[in-house]
């Protein structure tokens, strides 16, 4: 049986009873629901159910009625693979109308105390099937149930060891670092986190660039253990984050493991110890070592900006720098800016910048293509957010829908036809019916600018590169006081650049939207494994490779989250990998704690296994199109940074550790045995 968890269980969840329910505007019809038992109960709830997805509501009716006739005929919302389908599920005025008002009818007779009916999976897994109006396969039942949280997690039973006996260093508190935290306090393993930021946050406390944000919806990229019912955007700029990571930090008592404005500068095993010595750079620059049994970076592969080396920067004389350095205090009003690069950051940053400044020169190497999505800017309804809160199980259903539309499914449309007649443009029929719809935005955007048309057009296959979400990037650059130039820089002078063509653009500031290192993990720490090998040698620089992503032969002990090959490019939460790969790794800390085991490093069989599995996938995906290049490849043409797995397969590996995988020696301390 599906089973809800204790809170969603009782019917004033998070204080969701109808008198809760103020600050919400009143129905326009309120003779429509003639059985709900109060006027000014019913009023206010239906002007919040009047912003229902109507799909979402509907699972919500088959929780608290038990009725199986909310998921058969008429009440079968059409498909839309949308991010965010349309709210009505293509349903009829009076279907929706009687969805509405049974809705109405059923949660304003909630009382404080009331529980619901367990569903059978059978059902469960009918109910997602009609949700969203796709099949969904069963081997994303178990998965879903405890992402949606109808059913616990199998976290590993906690240990009692005292940190003389065994302990971690957490390398980072970013989105990872704090999620490591979290799982490791819950599962009694002492450790310590370094950050060399004066806070929590990483990337999002980095990035402050203009309209710097999320391009995953934020109802999906938050933790599981801490959901973010309340959120004012669909898609959350930096600042809401932040605020949101700092919350859950303070939430779980994570700054109080933290050492701030402490950075690691290398990492030596020490095989006759069993130990890590890593040395750490203080606050007040001198250096401290310090002992561990286990390190788990969590710094991931876009924290070191790549800044390009072009003949006379140094001979600059205006303003310079990286995105992800924008300086706090810059006013960018009356500038002559330049922004180096067309990608994420610099669509997100290129509209403010535009409104504040004199003129934007925007210099594009290659055209990407853009997405349009009318909820990238849009807040979420007061009514929709009181839902999300209050009612049981509506926030479940509602993030299930983006899991859905935005994972997995994805993945049919990037993956080679090798039947497919047309290779030069698409990789199969149904990428080229994407490639037809998002030529037609550009053209629409661009009407009457057949220049600017010719510029922004790739002639590379949808999702070859990341994709963006337009914010509002061709009105930008439709602008009189944007210039976009599609050549690459050459050399700097002392006031300004200079492109292939030999034009010279005078500016006074240039933000380098050029992206990070994203191929070489762990740079520029240097890490010394077993038998002194570095990890720069064993990887070839920029070549790494991983067993699930996480460990590496040769450097026991050693975990890593987000590391190679585990990037999204088809879609998907990047918190959603974080929180697989941490369950994993408290799983294989405490069996080593449990049995003393010494260390723990990946076979050579399984680790080669798996990386052929990565190759031979990553050969039938847009990723390595002939021709195209893109920030997911090294310097040999390999993909490193994505998973070319489905979240359910990779979820699935890194479910339960399979020591088989894994060369384990005993400890040699006088760890008991727990």
């Amino acid at each position: 049986m599906v089973k809800a968890n204790k809170q969603d269980r009782k019917s004033n969840a998070g204080g969701g009873s109808v008198s809760a329910l103020t600050g919400v505007g009143t129905s326009e019809d309120a003779r429509s629901c003639p059985n709900a038992p109060s006027v000014l109960a019913r009023d206010k709830l239906r002007s919040a159910i009047a912003e229902a997805d109507l799909p979402v509501l509907l699972m919500v009716l088959v929780h608290l009625t038990g009725e199986h006739r909310w998921i058969e005929p008429p009440f079968l919302p059409d498909r839309d693979m949308r991010i965010f389908a349309d709210e009505s599920g293509g349903f009829s005025i009076d279907v929706q109308q009687e969805i509405r008002c049974a809705a109405v009818d059923v949660i304003s007779k909630i009382a404080p105390g009331d529980t619901f009916a367990d569903i059978s999976e059978d059902l469960f897994s009918e109910m997602m099937r009609v949700c969203v109006a796709d099949e969904v396969p069963p081997e994303y039942g178990p998965l879903l149930l405890e992402e949606m949280g109808f059913r616990d997690r199998k976290p590993a039973d906690p240990v009692s060891v005292g940190s003389e006996e065994f302990s971690v260093l957490v390398i980072g508190a970013g989105v990872a670092g704090i999620a490591a935290s979290v799982a490791l306090t819950t599962a009694g393993i002492p450790h310590i986190i370094i950050e060399k930021n004066h806070d929590v946050g990483g990337t999002w406390l980095e990035n402050t660039y203009p309209e710097a944000g999320v391009d995953t919806p934020n109802h999906w990229y938050s933790f599981s253990f801490a959901r973010n019912h309340d959120w004012r955007h669909y898609f959350s700029k930096q600042p809401e984050i932040l605020d949101y990571l700092r919350g859950v930090a303070d939430t779980h008592g994570v700054r109080e493991r933290i050492r701030f404005g402490t950075a690691a500068r290398s990492s030596r095993y020490d095989e006759t110890r069993q130990r890590w010595h890593t040395v750490l750079v203080l606050p007040d620059g001198t250096e401290e070592t310090l002992e561990t049994n286990a390190v788990i970076s969590g710094v991931g592969g876009l924290n070191q900006p790549k800044i390009p080396s072009f003949p006379g920067m140094e001979s600059y004389g205006g303003t310079l720098f990286h995105t992800a350095r924008w300086p706090a205090d810059l006013d960018l009003t009356g500038k002559r800016i330049a922004i180096v690069g067309t990608g994420a950051s610099c669509v997100q940053a290129a509209r403010l910048t535009a409104e504040r400044a004199n003129h934007l020169t925007i210099i594009q190497r290659s055209p990407q293509w853009i997405s349009p999505n009318s909820n990238y800017r849009a807040e979420v309804g007061q009514g929709k957010r009181w839902l999300l809160q209050n009612v049981p199980y509506y926030a479940a259903w509602y993030r299930f829908t983006l899991f859905w539309r935005y994972g997995d499914s994805l993945l049919p449309h990037i993956t080679v036809d090798p039947n497919w007649e047309h290779p030069e443009r698409a990789v199969n029929s149904s990428n080229d019916r994407h490639r037809k719809f998002f030529t037609r935005y550009i053209e629409q955007q661009l009407d009457g600018r057949p220049d600017l048309v010719d510029k922004s057009l790739p002639t590379y296959p949808p999702y070859g590169k990341r994709m963006i979400l337009d914010n509002d990037w061709y009105k930008t650059i439709r602008r009189d006081d944007v210039t976009l130039v599609d050549e690459a820089v050459t050399r700097f002078d002392e006031t300004g650049l200079i492109t292939d063509s030999g034009e010279h653009h005078d500016v006074d500031i240039v933000a380098l939207a050029t992206g990070f290192h994203a191929t070489r993990f762990l740079w520029p720490l240097e890490v010394i494994g077993r038998d002194g090998t570095s990890i720069r040698e064993a990887w070839n620089d920029d070549d790494p490779r991983t067993h699930l992503g996480m460990t590496t032969p040769g450097f026991p002990n050693l975990f890593m989250m987000l590391g190679p090959n585990t990037f999204l490019g088809h879609g998907g939460s990047a918190i959603f990998i974080i929180e697989t790969q941490i369950n994993y790794i408290v799983k294989c800390l405490v069996r080593m704690i449990r049995e003393r085991i010494g260390t723990i490093e990946p076979r050579i069989e399984p680790f080669e296994a798996y990386n052929a599995s990565i190759e031979a996938a990553h050969e039938n995906l847009v990723f390595t199109h002939r021709g195209m290049n893109n920030w997911y490849k090294n310097s040999r043409g390999r993909v490193v940074t994505l998973t070319p797995f489905r979240l359910v397969d990779y979820w699935g590996m890194t479910r339960d550790p399979d020591f088989t995988e894994y060369v384990t020696t005993p400890a040699i301390s006088t760890l008991p045995k727990r």
